[in-house]
């Protein structure tokens, strides 16, 4: 006979079967978030060899400024995510040894105040990719006409 699962353990499942799903699109967003940047400065950098007269130099070069500083901010997120996530790794493992009462209130907050800088710079690298393209497409509208 089999042991019914309990509530907690219904709502265990789920939760992990929503962070799996969203971890998953996360990484998909961080692959294309690469290969825009990158393609972004490759295809820029290519076709500036093609251009005689450069306008707005200032322009390609604060847009190019802003690729790079998207896949760096993206790589200094992932460092810190790795910090915060050993940090409140060693957290719980301190709650276990001191026999703390399970309190899902005070890890959410443990985990979310070590979240919070890791959403700042997922922002912010979003925010320099979008500025970086577009910076560099208003670039070569400009080159064109």
């Amino acid at each position: 006979m089999s042991e019914a699962k309990s509530d907690y353990d219904k709502h265990l499942e789920v939760a992990r079967s929503v962070e799996a799903t969203r971890d998953e699109s996360w990484r998909y967003v961080e692959k294309m978030q690469y290969a825009i940047a990158s393609g972004a400065l490759a295809l820029s950098i290519t076709l500036l060899t093609f251009t005689d007269a450069v306008q707005c130099k200032w322009l390609i070069v604060v847009s190019w400024i802003l690729l790079v500083a998207s896949i760096l901010i993206n790589f200094a997120s992932h460092i810190v995510s790795y910090v915060v996530s050993d940090t409140t790794r060693e957290k719980m493992f301190d709650r276990m040894r001191e026999d703390a009462t399970y309190e899902p209130n005070d890890i959410n907050d443990i985990i979310n105040k070590g979240n919070k800088p890791i959403k700042g710079l997922n922002i912010a690298s979003f925010v320099a990719l979008v500025l970086g393209v577009s910076g560099v497409l208003t670039f070569f509208i400009i080159q064109i006409l």
